[in-house]
């Protein structure tokens, strides 16, 4: 009787001397399981890091490699905007040439107006000078002759899109210029209303109305 209130005594502290250990290496396990798997996800998504990063940098120099291109051609198309302009300067003095050449006493009568002078704004300038329209300087004047646009009735008969389409292709700093009133200010000039071409003159600022 005494034996078995002994055993009986005893069996809490046999079970736990089992369960305990078994229990340990069981937590033991699965952390070791955990852990390996927490380091297959950190290899996993450093591998997908490393392949984004990658494909971050080839696409990187591939809008390096379009933007330069890109670049490159807007050069080129603005030279060849420039040839073509002076193409067409080129063809119109020739086709000057030829009228005056072809027109005898005709051509005679333009060298004369060519060379003729007038008085305006207390200056004197000489006829067709570009320069009179409020607007344009030496170098835009340079522009326009490479263009053809060569008097003030020429000036006069060319649309605002196409005066744009020139300063455009010379550059930026000549796009800020705004050409609405050259033509119209030229048309004054060639029909040789001086009085109401500085009225308006003072009233514009730089050209614009």
């Amino acid at each position: 009787m005494l034996l078995n209130c002994s055993i009986m005594d005893n069996l809490p502290t046999a079970l736990a001397l089992c369960i305990v250990p078994f229990l340990l290496g069981w937590l033991a396990a699965r952390a070791y399981y955990k852990v390996g798997w927490l380091r297959d996800q950190v290899a996993e998504l450093s591998g997908r890091v490393s392949t984004l990063t990658e494909e971050l940098t080839n696409t990187r120099m591939k809008l390096s490699a379009c933007e330069a291109d890109g670049e490159a051609k807007a050069e080129q198309i603005r030279k060849l905007r420039n040839d073509l302009m002076m193409c067409e300067g080129e063809r119109n003095a020739l086709r000057e040439q030829a009228a005056n050449t072809g027109g005898g006493g005709a051509g005679k009568k333009a060298a004369v107006a060519a060379a003729a002078t007038v008085m305006f704004a207390g200056k004197k300038w000489k006829s067709d000078d570009l320069k009179i329209v409020e607007g344009i300087g030496p170098k835009i004047e340079e522009l326009l002759h490479n263009a053809g646009i060569k008097t003030w009735k020429a000036l006069s008969e060319t649309s605002e899109d196409k005066l744009k389409e020139i300063l455009d292709a010379a550059g930026p700093s000549y796009q800020i210029h705004d050409p609405g009133t050259w033509a119209k200010q030229a048309e004054l000039a060639d029909q040789g209303k001086w009085d109401e071409l500085k009225k308006w003159q003072d009233e514009l600022d730089a050209g614009k109305a």
